[in-house]
């Protein structure tokens, strides 16, 4: 049995958001201090929308990162591993900037959810094709 590729690709879009979600986590920490604000959001929308920037990150990180990983292991195209890599990264820069810029929906917040929404869901219909050849044939 072949050993399994390892996801390289997958490890530099890992570690772009790793570095992403140290620089989200800081504005946080930022604001708290700026605000004293030790639990919660104090009441203060900013906080409360500051929080909900790396909240949102943090909620689609890990699946969009399994989902490369398990692409690249499983032998996807390299270039579509780059390209959703590329994209989600691009995508969550855009929905930080929209909604640290304001609550409201602005053109920031819209691509950046509709670019990992698209994300998620062209993984997985490639890993179901890729998946589906091996195990049901």
């Amino acid at each position: 049995m072949a050993m399994p590729a390892l996801p390289f690709a997958t490890a530099f879009y890992a570690a772009l958001t790793g570095l992403l979600c140290v620089v989200l986590a800081s504005l946080v920490i930022r604001q708290r201090m700026r605000r004293r604000i030790s639990v919660g959001d104090g009441g203060d929308a900013e906080m409360s929308r500051m929080t909900r920037v790396f909240g949102n990150f943090a909620e689609y990180a890990p699946l969009v990162l399994i989902l490369l990983a398990l692409l690249e292991i499983c032998h996807g195209p390299r270039w579509l591993v780059h390209a959703l890599g590329a994209t989600f990264i691009v995508s969550r820069l855009a929905h930080a900037y929209g909604l640290a810029g304001g609550a409201g929906i602005n053109p920031g917040r819209s691509a950046g959810i509709v670019l990992t929404l698209l994300t998620i869901l062209v993984a997985s219909i490639a890993l179901l094709a890729i998946v589906g050849r091996k195990i049901f044939v």
